[in-house]
C-alpha cells in the first residue's frame, strides 16, 4: 500500500483524471498485476502474440498507435520499438513502469480517447452527448492502430464516478455506456490502415469448483464480427478476491476490426464527428 501511495504521488495525470480515480485505478491494476503475476502471464502472452500477428498486416512500419497502453504489461514494446520508426502509447495515465525503457522514438501521449471525461468531470449532473472522435485519422504515416484491453473498460470508471453524484436514470446510463463503446468502435473502424481490437467479450464469476455462476456482456452485444482468436484471463483468482469465488474475463482479438452497420443498433445516427488538435504528430 505504501508503494502504491508513493507511485500515485510521483505519477503525473490531469486533475480530472485524479478526481475520477483514473490514476488510482491505473496504479491499482499494476499492483494487482504484481500480486497475480503467474495468473496473468498467459493472458499477457496471448495479447502480445495477437499484437505481433496484427502488425503482420502492415505494408510499412512508420508509426504504430497503441491505445490503452497503461503500464505496458501486455505490450511487446521491444518488438514494436525494433520494427517501427515511431511508437505512440496512448492512455489517460502512464504509470512510471511504462516509461522505463531506452527508446527515444517511443512516445507517451496523455489522451482521453473518448474525448468526454473532462467534460463529465466538470459537469456530472449532465451526461455528455457522445461524439465520434477523429484522433489521428488524418495522420497518413500511421500504419497500424491497436486497441489493447481497453474497450470493455471505457464505461467502467465514468459509471463509478457518476454513481457518487446526482442520480441518473438507469436507461440513460446504459445508453451512455453503449454510446462510449460505439464511438470507440466507430473511431477504430475509421482508419484505412491495419487495425486490431483486443478486449474482454465476457466477464465471468466462478465458484470454488470452477463452474461459471454468473456472466456479463461488457460489449453489450455490439460486435458481430468473428474473433481471430480468443482466450481466458484469470483476472481475480480466489487468492486475490479473498472469497470462494474467482473472476475471469473471456478475451477476444479481432484482426482488422470493422464495426458494421448491423452492429451499432442505430446508436451512431445521433453522433457526430469530434475534431480535435490534441494529437501528437
Amino acid at each position: 500500500m505504501i508503494a502504491e501511495y508513493i507511485e500515485t504521488l510521483l505519477t503525473s495525470a490531469p486533475k480530472w483524471a485524479k478526481g475520477m480515480d483514473f490514476l488510482k485505478e491505473a496504479i491499482a491494476i499494476e499492483a494487482r498485476g504484481r500480486r497475480c503475476r503467474d495468473d496473468w502471464a498467459p493472458h499477457q502472452q496471448h495479447t502480445k502474440e495477437a499484437i505481433v500477428d496484427a502488425i503482420k498486416a502492415c505494408e510499412q512500419h512508420r508509426t504504430v498507435l497503441v491505445v490503452g497502453s497503461g503500464a505496458c504489461l501486455d505490450i511487446p514494446l521491444a518488438e514494436l520499438a525494433d520494427i517501427f520508426e515511431r511508437v505512440l502509447l496512448i492512455d489517460i495515465v502512464h504509470p512510471l513502469k511504462s516509461k522505463r525503457h531506452p527508446w527515444n522514438h517511443v512516445k507517451h501521449v496523455t489522451l482521453d480517447i473518448t474525448g468526454q471525461m473532462e467534460t463529465l468531470y466538470h459537469n456530472p449532473e449532465q451526461l455528455p452527448e457522445i461524439s465520434i472522435p477523429d484522433f489521428y485519422h488524418n495522420v497518413p504515416e500511421i500504419d497500424v492502430v491497436l486497441s489493447v484491453n481497453l474497450a470493455s473498460q471505457l464505461p467502467v470508471i465514468p459509471l463509478k464516478f457518476l454513481a457518487n453524484k446526482k442520480p441518473h436514470d438507469e436507461h440513460d446510463l446504459e445508453r451512455f455506456a453503449k454510446d462510449l463503446l460505439v464511438a470507440h468502435f466507430t473511431w477504430l473502424s475509421g482508419f484505412t490502415c491495419a487495425t486490431a481490437l483486443i478486449c474482454d467479450k465476457a466477464w465471468e464469476k466462478l465458484d470454488a469448483s470452477g463452474n461459471v455462476i454468473d456472466t456479463d456482456d461488457p460489449l453489450m452485444g455490439l460486435i458481430s464480427q468473428t474473433t481471430t482468436k480468443e482466450w481466458f484471463w484469470d483476472v481475480a483468482p480466489r487468492h486475490e478476491t479473498g472469497t470462494e469465488c474467482s473472476h475471469r474475463n473471456h478475451v477476444g482479438y479481432w484482426s482488422n476490426f470493422l464495426l458494421t452497420d448491423s452492429d451499432d443498433l442505430s446508436v451512431r445516427q445521433n453522433m457526430h464527428s469530434n475534431c480535435t488538435d490534441a494529437c501528437v504528430r
